[in-house]
């Protein structure tokens, strides 16, 4: 079974077509500290902010935004080689917002609930990683929110309870960045839960 699994991955993976997002004549945002530039140069100098934070942003074709966004858009899309992606999460994302029922919302009784705890942070940003890269590389994906600040994804995330060998799912939330780099903005994105 397992081996079908990957087999199927593979398949869907090189049966994928990649874009990347061209806005021409500037840089690609490639950290939150880029992205808030060109939230400043979108307001002061005639430029759209969302077009100027996916320059250089890779999708699966069949899951990219649509260009043009808007009226007098001037972005494209180019048709890319397979890109090699690379996931972020930081291990904070847990240990300082999950963990932390100030901040929360209850999120942190529900991964209790699944034998989980604030100790488990680091293991469970390795396997948000383990889990993100290849679901973004096969379109596993659903495109959530684009705005000033970028192109958000969702990616489901599924783990295995501790106390039993029932599985739950759930979507997270990753941003994209130029280059094939998704970084993890919510570890659990609300909505319901499935167990398997």
């Amino acid at each position: 079974m397992i081996w079908e699994d990957i087999k199927s991955r593979a398949v869907t993976i090189l049966s994928q077509s990649w874009v990347r997002w061209i806005h021409d004549g500037t840089l690609p945002a490639k950290t939150s500290e880029q992205q808030e530039r060109n939230l400043f140069i979108g307001m002061t100098a005639n430029h759209c902010a969302v077009c100027l934070d996916l320059n250089g942003c890779c999708f699966v074709k069949k899951k990219a935004p649509n260009a043009p966004l808007h009226s007098n858009c001037h972005c494209r899309v180019v048709e890319i080689p397979i890109v090699e992606p690379t996931a972020e999460c930081s291990v904070k994302k847990f240990s300082e917002y999950l963990f932390d029922e100030s901040k929360s919302g209850g999120i942190k009784d529900l991964f209790e609930s699944w034998g989980y705890g604030i100790i488990d942070s680091e293991d469970l940003a390795q396997e948000f990683i383990k889990q993100a890269k290849p679901a973004y590389l096969s379109g596993e994906y659903t495109l959530g929110r684009l705005d000033a600040y970028g192109q958000r994804i969702d990616i489901v995330i599924a783990l295995q309870r501790k106390d039993s060998m029932e599985i739950v799912s759930f979507v997270s939330g990753w941003m994209v960045y130029p280059d094939g780099k998704i970084v993890l903005t919510t570890p659990y994105g609300g909505g319901n839960y499935e167990i398997a």
